[in-house]
């Protein structure tokens, strides 16, 4: 896996390849963060889009789209 880093005005943004499929992610992060919380929410955001990790199921409630019930 590859990290790329390149600061923005107020930000920094983190693509994380993977080597083998030239699959790549895309995250912003605020510059306060630490390099290595970066790069681990970047590497999960990888393995999730590669299939590594299972998705987590929302319960169907029946609703048509975005938001809850009131």
């Amino acid at each position: 896996m590859i990290y790329e880093f390149i600061e923005l005005t107020s930000a920094i943004r983190v693509a994380a390849i993977d080597v083998e499929t030239g699959v790549e992610v895309v995250i912003q992060s605020p510059k306060t963060a630490s390099r290595l919380d970066m790069e681990r929410v970047a590497g999960a955001k990888l393995a999730r889009r590669l299939g590594l990790t299972p998705q987590k199921k929302r319960p169907d409630d029946g609703s048509p789209g975005r938001g809850i019930k009131v």
